[in-house]
């Protein structure tokens, strides 16, 4: 991913994704459109092979496209899409241009396909749900839809009949979808507090008190500063998630992201709120677009004590009595250079 590249994207993305057109995507308006946009880039298929029609970049190459994706507010699953379509490619499926969004399947003792709170589910056109071993692409036109908690016009829990209403269905074994969602979400999570950082830092440099901008109280920069170091460290998790030489995250670096980005957003959007007063709240402020997402991806396909959960399990599983454990397990597992045992 060079810098005119990049640079490309994130100008298209400023352009695509003012204020106003999010606020109208979020509503269920013009969604269609801002998605035609965008795809039209070319970045949606990125990690697609060569070969294939594709830009055949790697996940740690398209990290900064995600990333950017998260920053500019997209309303759309835009990293989902683009693993998704780096998936189906490789299962002999052609890209059509649609927006496809990434689930988990409940466990369910009947027929039925349940996907609960889908990010974006009610923007995309399909969905891709890791179903029984097997992967279904499903057209979320013919699901059951119930509106999401934080954005009841751009995502859901979805619900289909049977497998039947797949278009598309085969089998990827070393892919795994919950290490898939948290890495996509993981990233749009760290562009989001990058966008909250800004947006309160500008605040408090704008807001004046006592004949002087509120940036100037110790208080206030104490809070700005526990907030930077939060989003800062969530970009690094997120770049650590994307580190991988193909196109499929490894679950234990996934897992290592998702959770630092769901710690980390819980204190940005807190601060945030709290700089910004009650205004923050208001729809004149885009502030909100941003915070909501971030509650939304974190209990989104794998939460903090799952991903927690996973991360102590292999831990534990390590066959060595050294008192240096955990960093050996750190460096061995989750440093993104290193060879995996």
């Amino acid at each position: 991913m060079t810098d005119s590249l990049l640079e490309g994207f994130e100008r298209a993305l400023a352009d695509l994704c003012t204020d106003e057109a999010v606020r109208r995507t979020e509503a269920g308006e013009g969604a269609a459109a801002q998605w035609a946009g965008i795809d039209a880039l070319g970045y949606t298929d990125a990690l697609v092979p060569a070969d294939l029609g594709g830009a055949g970049l790697s996940l740690a190459e398209a990290f900064p496209l995600f990333l950017a994706a998260g920053r500019a507010g997209l309303s759309h699953p835009f990293a989902e899409t683009a693993m998704a379509r780096a998936m189906l490619a490789r299962a002999g499926r052609e890209s059509r241009g649609e927006c496809i969004a990434i689930a988990p399947a409940l466990a369910r003792d009947d027929q039925r396909i349940v996907c609960r709170d889908v990010p974006g589910g009610a923007l995309a056109e399909f969905v891709l749900v890791a179903w029984r071993g097997e992967w279904l692409l499903l057209p979320r036109d013919a699901a059951q839809m119930t509106p999401g908690i934080y954005r009841p016009q751009a995502s859901a829990t979805l619900q289909w009949q049977s497998a039947d209403a797949a278009g598309f269905r085969f089998r990827a074994l070393e892919a795994d979808v919950r290490a898939i969602c948290g890495t996509a979400h993981a990233t749009g999570m760290a562009g989001a507090m990058r966008r909250v950082l800004e947006m309160s830092t500008q605040y408090v440099n704008d807001r004046q008190q006592f004949g002087r901008a509120i940036s100037q109280f110790q208080a206030m920069q104490q809070e700005l500063s526990v907030m930077a170091e939060q989003a800062s460290s969530s970009v690094f998790a997120a770049r650590i998630g994307c580190a991988a030489d193909g196109y499929l995250p490894d679950p234990l670096r996934a897992a290592t992201a998702k959770l630092r980005c769901c710690e980390a957003a819980s204190r940005v959007a807190a601060i945030a709120h709290a700089v910004h007063g009650a205004i923050g709240i208001t729809e004149e402020l885009a502030l909100g677009l941003f915070t909501r997402r971030l509650h939304e991806w974190r209990g989104a396909a794998g939460s903090e004590t799952e991903c927690a959960t996973l991360l102590g399990d292999a831990l534990f599983a390590q066959d060595t009595a050294s008192s240096q454990v955990i960093l050996d397990f750190a460096r061995t597992q989750l440093a993104p250079c290193a060879p995996h045992a």
